[in-house]
């Protein structure tokens, strides 16, 4: 067994893990975007002035923006990546991708890859990418991968469903997609067959077995940059539209580095506690652990408790969480300026 097996066997088994081979550096940054152009959905969309402006700086600010297909490869055999790597995902298919972010990246040479909910396209809805422009982008070297067929919440039941009928459910739309995806560009390939994104970004612990059991990479939506302790049940992507989408953020985060997190407690983002306590665990790190702050959407800067100085800490919320989705964002800045990141999802049920 090598190194790289022992290791991801020490980090899915939730066993700490420190190790003086961590390499920060040795990185990506995956970008997460939707729609382009659709001012009307806005909590989805980016604008296209923002969009060429954030393509502008990965061309000039030294970034090299990879093929998503690298960066698996990289997790699979613990291969070095360039420097201030980035990789570049849309979920959905929507139309705009093939009339604004396609040409558009087309221009800057940029490898994309699309992770595709299938339904939509053979049903032929409006707004909806068609098999021929998928075949189109395939054929001008666009990746494509899966995000299920019914676009559906990996975590939701449906009326009286019981654990066996929704895994039977969650892991046939799953496998309903790759067939689909397989079956339209069977002779371009140009399919990940073993990347996965969860739709609306929802997992939890039962789905992301199941994921793992069908052999797949999988992303979230949470923030932060993708190191090769990353747990690959839940990757993590920086999601992108219009609100969040201003040059000073986007720079943080495409110099951004993985948190070195070794354990997760609870890694399950889905909880039924209003007030969770989230506990970290660091492997070794050169980040300035005295500046490490914690954020969480709709209460700001929250409380940072070390258990145990530069290796455990917990963060504890400000007030009950009122809405179904937050986000704790974890950063700790390098004396170089760059910023280790992590992000952990809450989905109160």
């Amino acid at each position: 067994m090598s190194l790289r097996e022992i290791s991801l066997l020490f980090v899915f088994s939730g066993i700490m893990l420190t190790t003086p081979l961590l390499r920060a550096d040795d990185s990506a940054v995956v970008f997460l975007y939707h729609r382009f152009g659709e001012q009307q959905y806005s909590d989805a969309n980016i604008r296209v002035d923002q969009f060429r402006k954030q393509m502008d700086h990965l061309r000039d600010g030294g970034f090299t923006v990879i093929p998503l297909a690298e960066l698996i490869v990289s997790l699979s055999d613990n291969k070095p990546l360039p420097s201030k790597a980035v990789v570049l995902t849309i979920d959905d298919a929507w139309r705009s991708v093939y009339d604004i972010a396609y040409p558009l990246l087309s221009e800057y040479g940029f490898p994309l890859t699309v992770f595709v909910s299938t339904d939509p396209l053979d049903d032929g809805l409006p707004g909806y990418l068609s098999w021929s422009q998928v075949r189109d982008m395939a054929g001008n070297g666009v990746t494509f991968a899966n995000h299920g067929a019914a676009h559906i919440s990996m975590i939701e039941y449906l009326a009286g469903e019981s654990e066996t009928e929704w895994q039977q459910r969650i892991v046939a739309d799953i496998e309903k997609g790759a067939r689909r995806l397989t079956e339209e560009l069977s002779t371009s390939g140009q399919v990940l067959e073993n990347v996965f994104a969860y739709p609306y970004g929802d997992y939890n612990t039962a789905a992301a077995e199941q994921i793992t059991k069908l052999g797949y990479f999988a992303f979230g939506q949470q923030s932060g940059a993708v190191g090769w302790l990353s747990d690959r049940r839940a990757l993590p992507r920086f999601p992108m539209a219009e609100a969040i989408a201003g040059m000073g953020g986007f720079r943080t985060k495409a110099a951004s580095l993985p948190m070195p997190v070794a354990e997760i407690k609870p890694w399950d983002p889905v909880t039924t506690d209003l007030m969770p306590e989230l506990t970290l665990t660091l492997g070794e790190t050169n980040a300035k652990l005295a500046e490490l702050a914690c954020f969480v959407s709709e209460q700001g800067r929250v409380e940072v408790n070390w258990i145990d100085r530069s290796k455990r800490f917990s963060v504890k919320l400000r007030h009950e969480l009122e809405s179904s989705r937050h986000r704790v964002n974890c950063t700790a800045p390098r004396d170089d300026g760059r910023y280790l990141w992590f992000s952990h999802q809450w989905i109160v049920r």
